[in-house]
C-alpha cells in the first residue's frame, strides 16, 4: 500500500518553479508576437516614421549624420526575432522541465540527441514560422510588402541567438563539471 501511494505521488510530481517560469516566458513570448504583429500592421508611412525616429535618436545620441534608415530596419528585423527566439527557447525549456514524467527525456521515441537539441530545434522552427507569417501578414498592409530577404534577415537574428544559447549552455555545464545528457 505504501509503495502504491509513493508511486502515485511520484507520478504526479511537478515543479512549481518551472511551471511559473514556463507561464512567465509563454506570456512574454505571446506578448512579443503581438508586438511584432502590431509593428507589421503599421502602414508604410507609419513604419518609415518609426525608422526615422530611431535614426534621429541615433544621430543625436552619437553625434553622427546618418541619412539612410535601411541599416536600422535590418537591425530591427534581426533584433525582434532574436528576442522572440530567446523568449520561446526559455518557454520551451521551462515547459520541458515542469515534470520529469512528461519531459522529452521520458519519451520512448528520441529523435534528438538531448533535451537541449530538442529545445533548440523546436525554437528554430517556431521562430522561422513566425518570421514567415510576419512577412505574409505584411502583404495585406497598405504600402508594405512581404520579402523573403526580410525572412533571411530574421533568420540571422534567430540563428545567432541559438548559437549563443548553445555556447552558454555548454559553458554552464562545463563550469558545473557535468556533461550534457545524450540519448542513444
Amino acid at each position: 500500500m505504501t509503495t502504491k501511494l509513493i508511486s502515485k505521488a511520484h507520478s504526479k510530481e511537478i515543479s512549481i518553479r518551472y511551471s511559473l517560469m514556463a507561464l512567465f516566458f509563454w506570456v512574454l513570448t505571446i506578448a512579443w508576437i503581438v508586438v511584432i504583429f502590431h509593428l507589421s500592421a503599421e502602414n508604410a508611412t507609419e513604419s518609415s516614421e518609426l525608422s526615422k525616429y530611431f535614426l534621429d535618436a541615433l544621430n543625436e545620441l552619437f553625434n553622427i549624420e546618418l541619412k539612410d534608415d535601411s541599416g536600422i530596419r535590418v537591425i530591427a528585423h534581426a533584433s525582434e526575432f532574436a528576442l522572440l527566439t530567446f523568449l520561446s527557447y526559455m518557454a520551451l525549456s521551462s515547459t520541458n522541465k515542469i515534470s520529469s514524467k512528461t519531459s522529452y527525456s521520458e519519451s520512448p521515441v528520441k529523435l534528438m540527441r538531448s533535451d537541449n537539441e530538442m529545445n533548440i530545434s523546436f525554437t528554430l522552427w517556431f521562430a522561422i514560422l513566425n518570421a514567415i507569417f510576419d512577412e505574409y501578414h505584411q502583404l495585406f498592409v497598405l504600402g508594405r510588402d512581404g520579402s523573403i530577404i526580410d525572412v533571411m534577415v530574421d533568420m540571422i537574428g534567430i540563428v545567432v541567438v541559438l548559437i549563443i544559447i548553445r555556447i552558454v549552455f555548454t559553458i554552464y555545464l562545463k563550469t558545473k563539471g557535468r556533461n550534457e545528457i545524450v540519448y542513444t
